[in-house]
């Protein structure tokens, strides 16, 4: 990628003649001894966690919002596979997520996901995401940066009742389904 310097467009407007800035050079640093029998750990080289999101002084999660919220189901995807595993002996894995999304000038959008999914690979991979518009109140909107607020942190610290909710219908369907393709009710509360 070539990169062209003023001085050179402000000379000749007719032709730009690309500047190749110079690579930049590592600081050297004394290699660390490397010992044989150390091993290297993934947890070594996993990065600094983020740090811990702090909410705004004075945020009230129901000033900024109407009381209006109506949960509605928003995905289902249902992967039937066959297990590799002739043995049958699977280990269910269940991860539970919530993100929270701001949809412009209207509000929040806040979506719970359940994921089923076995361990080696099982007969079925089950997703269940439902959500919930969180409506602006038009008086205080305008009063945050919604872009520096973590909103799904807050709709988890604020919301406790709604997510209870949001567990209780996912833990419903993902029990009727399992039952309804013949395999055992897995009811996950």
């Amino acid at each position: 990628m070539a990169i062209f310097g003023k001085k050179d467009k402000e000379k000749n407007n007719e032709k730009e003649t690309p500047v190749t800035p110079e690579p930049a050079k590592a600081p050297e640093t004394p290699a660390a001894p490397v010992t044989p029998t150390a091993p290297v750990t993934p947890a070594a080289q996993e990065a600094p966690a983020k740090p811990k999101y702090q909410s705004p002084e004075g945020f009230d999660f129901n000033r900024y919002f109407l009381a209006e919220r109506r949960i509605v189901l928003d995905n289902i995807s249902y992967e039937i596979q066959r297990p590799a595993n002739a043995s049958g002996q699977f280990k269910l894995g269940v991860k539970d997520t919530i993100v929270a999304q701001v949809m412009g000038q209207a509000g929040v959008k806040a979506t719970y996901n359940r994921t089923l999914r076995f361990e080696p690979e099982g007969p079925f991979v089950l997703s269940v995401s439902f959500g919930v518009m969180l409506v602006f109140n038009p008086g205080t909107r305008d009063e945050i940066d919604w872009k520096t607020i973590d909103v799904a942190e807050e709709f988890k610290k604020n919301c406790p009742q709604i997510i209870q909710q949001m567990v209780a219908k996912a833990t419903l369907l993902v029990a009727e389904i399992t039952n309804m393709n013949g395999n055992p009710i897995i009811p996950l509360r």
